[in-house]
């Protein structure tokens, strides 16, 4: 899986798309060059969940497109830790619908 700028993904965790994170890649290939590491940090990606205002996030790539283990993929209907969004999801998600109903779900949550 190749990450692009602009992707919407889909974090594992959560049984349907109402209950998964959902997030925007911000940037791809960043590197992290501060003092507290003995060799630079590359090929990160920045990515912000969509629904949650100023929640912004690092990780590695490799990490992001990890496979995950059998019983996970299993229990999650995913094999990776994020999966891009499908042409379907993608509208849903942006649909008004969906949108206040995730955010209510997300209100729930708290």
């Amino acid at each position: 899986m190749e990450l692009q700028v602009g992707d919407l993904c889909k974090h594992f965790k959560g049984r349907s798309l109402l209950e998964k994170n959902i997030y925007e890649i911000v940037a791809t290939n960043a590197i992290y060059t501060g003092e507290n590491t003995k060799e630079p940090l590359d090929d990160l990606v920045i990515y912000k969940n969509i629904f949650q205002e100023g929640k912004m996030f690092v990780r590695e790539y490799k990490d992001l497109v990890e496979e995950l283990a059998q019983e996970k993929q299993h229990e999650y209907g995913q094999m990776t830790r994020i999966q891009k969004l499908t042409e379907e999801e993608i509208e849903l998600v942006r649909s008004e619908p969906f949108q206040k109903e995730k955010l209510s779900y997300m209100e729930r949550q708290k």
